[in-house]
């Protein structure tokens, strides 16, 4: 792909590689600044060497893709923040080492436009590796005023001057006649590889900063310099430099050792250690002498053999045979095989020496057997010979581990640890010359779907992020050959249009893949927190997503077009048509586009008006992708293992329900509307239970077995996902694995795992989509995974049986260490982030958490089971508008309370009443839970002025006992009095007029209440420090006793957003009460039922389960649903994230709107739970009745 030329391409930044010298005195490393290419320069060369060391090693491979090539003609412009005019004389202002000649510079000066004159020095230091390597010095600038050219006055700027702000443009060439060039095989066989130009600064103490460093592509076609109109838009004169082109290499005045100089693109970046074999076995027939070594586990490198000189009787010569022959293998099977059919590498040798008496394997090789067949009519002496490797890894140590403690290791902790060190191993191997390749063995080149599930287990293990970045960079950078259009798509808006500047391709010429592209990125962001490497990739992304949208997309239902010659992967094998996935992973790929748009463009703000055309331009194909769904009659129809997964790890099933649930505030109630919400809400359980079965084909590779694992975990089923890990990779284990495989069916042999392709050693048995475990096992085990970009924001959730695990993760804010035991978990977190644990954040520090108020969320979905599956009754119990006499103008009835008096079987409850007015406390009575009668006047306004004049909602009584199945009999106090809290307002004529307040309640009979203190126990006002999340309203509280401290569950408004959770307050006495120090409680959550609220307490202790429960109700996905959450000790809370019932349940429409505000109570006659809640629907707002059993 040729570079654009210098007026059509805008500036990119420079990222800095640091320039590693052969020079080790440490007193000159500071000498040179880091070395500046253009973006993704450096990467594409070499990439563009990667594949032809491929080639070169003739290892059987297809890899799809017109690759760019780095430009090696550009302009550098380097700004400064100040630089010293020496007005001529031997004062250095600017120093540079580059690869190449400078061919035109400028001096740029905002403050003053002026011609210029820059005079440089070059020398000719290093012709190292074929490439020239080139000291410019910059001695002079002459400026001469534009005021005064008419005149020919020149007016030279006076010695001791300060520029401030200005910049140096260079344009570079490396095509000179001595430029390293590389040829290339075949398909290019005409076009040589020019290295990119680059720059390094020479560090010039006190006279010059630098601040930036910016590149330019120009066109490789032209013979002509740069017009430097072209530039910045005006006219600055082009210079000449003095060169020096002699051969002669000479020193720099600094003292540094030019000669040994090297820019990174010449730097091999591989760690090179000698490697001897574990065991050595001989074994001799009639014809020759054999020599087979296991190496003892998986190896990338050269082998290296030795023959005794005293036995080596062939002459020297270069031309000279091997007295040997090679053979390597995965596995001792391929290592066997003398098939020149089935050799899957180059088994070259050459001499490693002057002699013929060391042999090293011509190209890199990927093995773990090598077998040295030795002829016997050679005068060789097998035990002369000697063999050992060179391997080649990534130079980088783990920065992430996972342990089990000092005690002795249970066999699945060991199998755990076992598999985590290989998938370990596995990727280490399979980062190579700091990109993520696939296989060592096959491809060794980057494939995108290895870099999905490389990139997660990377965060884990090594936290390598220049690997990611190469990687992406050159799988964002390729040619297209042909592009599809459907004929009836209309052209986008002008505006967008404009954008499409080249066509692009699919990468690795695979569909899925170059839509995996923006979730690669997206996925990078949020486990590693790259905002630079987002800057510099943005225009490609931005460019590429328009050409799909604009090519690949139908413009009426958002479909992303499929066509029968293009490759779809997704997985080797799938069940059915692959087109469901496909449709998942474009709707993945446009919502993550659509996030990293926001982020780059600080678009998506309140004012709708602002956003970029390229954010709406995915919105609407979103919310048409979106539509078309929702109008299916089965959204799930014919998917596939792999459709199912996808489904649950993308967000879809999220965004489905939020579209068919619509506005909270508002919903929709209608028929249509109710169909969507029920299509919606059983996506999840579908394809829970599709993951969970066996009637769907399994997944086929390592890389759609990760993803498996991460949606059971989504799905919070971790316990699955665990046996899922240890029977799949565990099996690999089985075989002798000591890296994890390309391709595994469970129950597969040693002798089954090297086949594929048809070949039978052609499988990969190191390769990078297969290292997932370094992700899967710290989420497994402690749910540990980021919430926000760089893990700024993170979750923690220990597994429940977990009996003592440790793990670290290195983020870009410090290091997570976990260290779970029986008795605690202790944290440290990180300056700078907040750890998510059971509702709660933990800022940065150490934090110790008794393992006894943990809670697994495995634990709250096992909880839940006894308080699910209900039974709705087809009426309101306590109609919206019930007579009561005296107050004949309610409109609606709310928060219901059901209680007993001592020595009473009749029950009462307490609701609610609006008129219009305000709110006043009424009860009812019953004998079996359902007929209620005998409305009265419980508590009414209180006087003005006062903090209830508005209105009063009884309710938070104190009860005898708090036990779930006990009855909710009142409790006498002291004085022979009934106390309740309950909630106030001041104002009246209104709805729950801000701000609310609490108070505390008498009565001597249980029947008629009143005021028992006549200030507010709890209100925005006090007591206390009121926090920002309660600071504009004080709603309903809850009452519990226990261990002789009485606990105050209220829910409170945050403005504007208007969200309401949960805190508690505590007291000795019920008249004075402390705020509890780390509220809220329960907060909301990011995504699912109860992100808007979570409100309205009620709190029961559960004697079997040993356990608090919390039914509350949260707003969100559209509606008002009742929830639960757990706790050991009241104040560590985790909620099970689906409802207990949800709005619209009610077919009579009852609840189509909301169903909260509960009252649980335990009728012993029956045995069942009678749940009372506020149920609005069709009939208005009114009591509502669903019951555990039917009635």
């Amino acid at each position: 792909m040729a570079a654009a030329a210098a007026s059509k391409q805008p500036w990119a930044y420079c990222k800095a590689i640091p320039t590693n010298s052969n020079n080790t005195d440490a007193a000159h490393t500071p000498y040179y600044h880091s070395t500046y290419y253009g973006p993704g320069e450096l990467e594409t060369y070499k990439h563009t060497q990667l594949q032809q060391d491929v080639k070169d090693a003739k290892l059987k491979i297809w890899y799809p893709g017109i690759w760019h090539r780095p430009s090696p003609r550009a302009l550098f412009r380097i700004h400064l923040n100040a630089m010293m005019n020496s007005g001529g004389g031997d004062l250095v202002l600017l120093k540079l080492v580059s690869n190449s000649i400078i061919v035109s510079s400028w001096f740029h000066l905002p403050t003053c436009h002026q011609m210029t004159t820059l005079q440089w020095q070059s020398k000719l230091i290093n012709t190292m590796s074929n490439e020239r390597v080139y000291e410019h010095t910059l001695l002079s600038i002459q400026s001469t005023s534009k005021e005064h050219e008419k005149d020919n006055n020149s007016a030279v700027v006076e010695e001791d001057e300060w520029f401030k702000d200005c910049c140096v443009i260079i344009e570079l060439d490396t095509r000179e006649e001595h430029s390293h060039s590389r040829k290339l095989g075949d398909k290019c066989s005409e076009t040589q590889l020019h290295a990119p130009p680059c720059i390094s600064l020479v560090n010039i103490p006190d006279l010059t900063t630098t601040e930036k460093v910016e590149w330019r592509p120009l066109l490789c076609d032209s013979t002509q310099t740069c017009d430097p109109a072209e530039v910045d838009g005006f006219k600055i004169p082009i210079t000449t430099s003095d060169r020096d082109d002699d051969n002669e290499v000479t020193s720099s005045s600094a003292g540094q050792d030019e000669s040994s100089y090297e820019f990174p693109h010449q730097q091999d970046l591989c760690k090179v250690c000698t490697i001897h074999p574990s065991t050595i076995e001989h074994n001799s027939t009639q014809t020759c002498h054999e020599i087979t070594c296991d190496f003892g586990r998986e190896i990338l490198g050269h082998v290296r053999i030795t023959i005794l000189p005293s036995k080596a009787t062939i002459p020297s010569s270069s031309s000279v045979e091997p007295p040997i022959q090679l053979r390597v293998g995965e596995t001792h099977a391929e290592a066997l095989n003398d098939n020149e059919e089935h050799f899957e590498q180059s088994i070259d040798l050459c001499t490693d020496g002057d002699d013929n008496t060391m042999w090293l394997s011509s190209h890199l090789l990927a093995f773990r057997y090598v077998r040295i067949i030795i002829a016997s009519d050679d005068d060789i002496d097998p035990d002369e010979v000697t063999v050992a490797c060179s391997s080649q890894e990534a130079e980088i140590d783990n920065a992430g581990s996972l342990d089990f403690g000092p005690n002795a290791p249970s066999d699945n902790n060991i199998l755990d640890r076992n598999i985590w060190d290989c998938a370990a191993a596995t990727l280490k191997l399979c980062i190579h010359q700091n990109f993520i390749v696939d296989g060592i063995k096959r491809d060794r080149l980057p494939w995108l779907g290895d870099v999905v599930v490389s990139l997660m287990a990377n965060a884990y293990s090594f936290h390598d992020m220049e690997c990611i970045r190469w990687s992406l960079s050159v799988l964002g950078r390729c040619g297209m050959e042909k592009l599809y259009c459907n004929a009836n798509n209309n052209a986008l808006e002008e505006e967008v249009d404009a954008r499409v500047q080249v066509a692009e391709s699919h990468v690795n010429g695979i569909v899925d893949y170059s839509l995996w592209f923006f979730i690669c990125h997206w996925l990078y962001q949020r486990y590693f927190g790259d905002e630079s490497f987002l800057r510099q990739e943005w225009p490609l992304l931005e460019t590429r997503l328009v050409n799909l949208i604009q090519w690949c997309s139908d413009k009426n239902k958002g479909w992303f077009i499929e066509h029968e010659s293009e490759w779809i992967f997704i997985d080797w094998t799938v069940e059915g048509d692959k087109s469901e996935p496909l449709q998942i992973i474009w709707w993945w790929a446009l919502d993550c586009a659509h996030d990293l748009a926001k982020s780059m463009l600080l678009v998506g703000t309140d004012d709708e008006s602002k956003e970029n055309s390229v954010v709406e331009l995915i919105k609407d194909v979103q919310s048409k992708l979106e539509t078309s769904l929702m109008e299916r009659d089965d959204i799930q129809a014919g998917y596939s293992r792999h459709a199912h997964l996808l489904g649950v790890l993308s967000g879809l099933y999220s965004r489905l329900d939020d579209r068919a649930s619509g506005d909270w505030w508002d919903p929709d109630t209608s028929d249509e509307r109710a169909y969507m919400i029920r299509k919606s809400r059983k996506l999840v359980e579908e394809s829970r239970s599709a993951l969970l079965g066996k009637d769907l084909a399994a997944v086929a590779t390592p890389y759609m077995k990760h993803l498996e694992c991460l949606a059971l975990i989504r799905l919070d089923e971790r316990s699955t996902a665990l046996d899922q890990v240890r029977k799949y990779w565990g099996g690999m284990l089985e075989t002798g694995a000591t890296t994890f495989y390309e391709a595994f069916n469970e129950g597969e042999s040693i002798s089954d795992v090297a086949a594929f392709y048809d070949r039978p050693y052609a499988r990969s048995l190191c390769h990078a989509w297969s290292a997932g475990p370094c992700a899967l096992y710290p989420e497994i085990l402690l749910g540990i995974r980021p919430l926000s970009d760089g893990w700024k924001e993170w979750a923690c959730s220990p597994m429940e049986g977990v009996s003592s695990v440790t793990s670290e993760v290195n983020t870009m804010y410090g290091t997570i260490r976990i260290d779970l035991n029986q008795t605690q978990l202790r944290v440290s977190v990180p300056d700078g982030t907040t750890m998510k644990l059971m509702n709660k954040s933990y800022e940065g520090g150490l934090h110790c958490i008794p393992r006894s108020v943990l809670i697994s969320s495995e634990l709250t979905t096992q909880w839940s089971k006894k308080y699910r599956s209900w039974h709705y009754h087809d009426k309101h119990v306590i109609p919206p508008n019930p007579i009561i006499a005296g107050h004949e103008g309610i409109q609606m009835t709310d928060v219901p309370t059901v209680f007993q008096l001592p020595g009473d079987e009749t029950f009462y409850m307490s609701f609610i009443g609006f008129d219009g007015t305000g709110y006043q406390s009424f009860i009812a009575e019953s004998s079996d839970l359902v007929q209620w009668t005998k409305f009265r006047l419980a508590m009414g306004f209180g006087e003005e002025r006062s903090f209830d004049f508005g209105g009063v909602v009884l309710g938070a009584y104190h009860y005898e006992s708090y036990h779930i199945d006990a009855p909710r009999v009142l409790k006498k106090a002291n004085d022979d009095k009934f106390l309740s809290l309950y909630g106030a307002y001041e104002k009246k004529n209104t709805y729950e007029p801000d701000p609310g307040y609490q108070g505390l309640a008498s009565s001597s009979d249980g029947m008629n209440w009143k005021r028992e203190k006549d200030e507010s126990i709890l209100s925005i006002h006090g007591p206390g420090e009121v926090s920002d999340w309660e600071k504009h309203s004080i709603y309903q509280p809850w009452l519990v006793e226990h261990d002789g401290v009485y606990y105050n569950f209220y829910n409170a408004k945050q403005m504007p957003e208007w969200i309401e959770q949960i805190g508690i307050a505590k007291s000795q006495c019920l008249y004075e009460w402390e705020r509890h120090n780390d509220n809220p409680i329960i907060s909301v959550s990011r995504d699912g039922f109860d992100t808007q609220f979570c409100s309205d307490a009620k709190v029961f202790w559960d004697a079997v389960e040993k356990h608090w429960a919390m039914f509350f109700y949260g707003v969100g996905r559209g509606a008002a649903h009742i929830m639960i959450a757990f706790s050991r000790d009241l104040i560590h809370w985790e909620r099970d994230t689906t409802p207990l019932y949800q709005a619209g349940g009610n077919p009579s429409g009852l609840d189509k709107k909301y169903a909260h505000k509960v009252s649980l109570v335990y009728n012993p006659r029956n045995e069942t739970f009678y749940m009372f809640y506020c149920a609005v629907g069709d009939e208005g707002r009114g009591i509502g009745l669903i019951t555990s059993k039917p009635l």
